[in-house]
C-alpha cells in the first residue's frame, strides 16, 4: 500500500518540517448496511508493554470522548458492545501484528466477516473508523479530535441510527498504535 493510498479520503495531521514529527493516520470510513432481507451492501464513503485493563481504560476513554462529541451535537449516547469491543481490539491486534492499515484485512474481509466470525450478526447498519499513530502518549484525544476533522470519520460518530459501538486498541512492535472502533444499528 502506498502512502498516498493511506491518506485518500482521510485525513493527515503533520507537523511539517519536523522531521521527528509523530505520524498519525486516519482510514477513511466505511458502512455496511444489511437490508431487511439480510443482504449485505457495502458504501464506502469518503514499545511499551501494558496491561489489558490499561488497555481497557483507554478504551473507553475513546469511547466516553466520542460520546461527548455526539452530546454536543444533541445524539443520544452509544451503548458500549463487548462483543463490538472484542471485534475491534482482535482487529487493532492483527493490523499491529501483521503490518497493514486498511478497512479490508489482507484476505479481503472487511468488518461484516468480522463481524460474522465473531458471531455479531444483531445489526442493521456496521461501520468502521480506523486511525493510528506514532510517538504519541495521549492518543485518545488525537484521535477523536482527528476522526471530528475527518468528515467521513465524523459522519460515523454523529450518525443518528448507531446505537452501540465498541473500541479496540494494539500496540504494534515498534510503538505504533492501531485503533479500531465499529458501530452497528440494532
Amino acid at each position: 500500500m502506498t502512502l498516498k493510498s493511506v491518506f485518500s479520503g482521510s485525513i493527515l495531521l503533520l507537523a511539517l518540517g519536523l522531521s521527528a514529527a509523530p505520524a498519525i493516520f486516519a482510514q477513511q470510513r466505511i458502512i455496511i448496511t444489511r437490508s431487511q432481507t439480510g443482504r449485505v451492501s457495502s458504501d464506502t464513503d469518503r514499545n511499551s508493554r501494558r496491561s489489558s485493563r490499561s488497555v481497557e481504560s483507554e478504551e473507553r476513554a475513546i469511547f466516553d470522548l466520542i460520546n461527548e462529541e455526539r452530546r454536543k451535537k444533541g445524539l443520544g449516547d452509544l451503548e458500549w458492545d463487548g462483543r463490538l469491543a472484542g471485534v475491534a481490539r482482535d482487529y487493532s491486534r492483527r493490523m499491529a501484528r501483521e503490518d497493514f492499515f486498511s478497512h479490508y484485512d489482507r484476505d479481503g474481509n472487511s468488518v461484516v466477516e468480522r463481524a460474522r466470525d465473531s458471531n455479531v450478526r444483531d445489526w442493521r447498519q456496521i461501520g468502521e473508523n480506523l486511525f493510528y499513530c506514532e510517538g504519541y502518549d495521549q492518543f485518545d484525544e488525537l484521535a477523536v479530535r482527528g476522526w471530528m476533522k475527518s468528515p467521513d470519520h465524523r459522519r460515523n460518530i454523529l450518525d443518528r441510527r448507531f446505537n452501540a459501538s465498541g473500541i479496540g486498541i494494539a500496540r504494534a512492535r515498534d510503538g505504533r498504535i492501531y485503533i479500531t472502533q465499529v458501530f452497528i444499528e440494532r
